[in-house]
């Protein structure tokens, strides 16, 4: 990620908090074959192309991401916040991008996006959302080189479809983790998205 761009988007009073992020993010991320973190490590596993949220294990480092809540002044929910970005940049290289609100950080969303690297050079970003009263959603998009229904029969063939979204858009049933696969091209768009309470 261009530390400079990401720089420029953000208020002046962010910059330094920003920079931090970014140049600290060259660390290890999740890679895209772990546990769902909604739910107990080994009750669901990731069925592949892309992380899903982080287990509920306690991690006892506190991550870059975190490390800018705080600088911010977001303390309300740090503990999510780490739970969820140390989950997705676990095993990968990554760069990362925060969006606190201007006034009271700590009364409004929290938002990150990431640019994830896992280590078998595939391109995956996602985005996570923090709320004041611990609540979050992360999403995970990446392009796999397989149709739908190749996915469908092979990587989530322990998921069970739930519906289409209208005409293209297929909706998998992972429990707490809902897969949507979006056709483009020769292969499709595998997008994953969770809603943490």
């Amino acid at each position: 990620m261009d530390t400079k761009k990401a720089i420029f988007v953000c208020p002046r009073r962010y910059r330094f908090y920003i920079a931090a992020v970014v140049m600290c993010l060259g660390i290890l991320i999740p890679s895209a074959f772990a546990d769902n973190p909604g739910q107990k490590s080994g009750t669901v596993t990731n069925t592949g192309a892309g992380p899903v949220a982080p287990t509920q294990s306690v991690n006892t480092q506190v991550n870059p991401v975190t490390q800018a809540a705080v600088k911010l002044g977001i303390l309300s929910s740090l503990k999510r916040i780490n739970q969820v970005s140390t989950y997705l940049t676990a095993n990968s290289r990554s760069g990362v991008l925060v969006s606190p609100a201007k006034n009271q950080p700590d009364q409004h969303l929290f938002s990150a996006s990431f640019e994830i690297l896992p280590p078998d050079n595939s391109t995956i970003y996602a985005t996570a959302s923090f709320f004041p009263n611990n609540d979050a959603v992360y999403n995970t998009v990446q392009y796999v080189n397989k149709s739908p229904k190749q996915l469908q029969k092979t990587v989530f063939k322990n998921l069970k479809k739930k519906s289409v979204l209208k005409k293209n858009i297929v909706v998998l049933d992972g429990g707490a983790v809902k897969v949507f696969l979006m056709p483009a091209g020769k292969g499709c768009v595998v997008i994953k998205k969770e809603v943490l309470r």
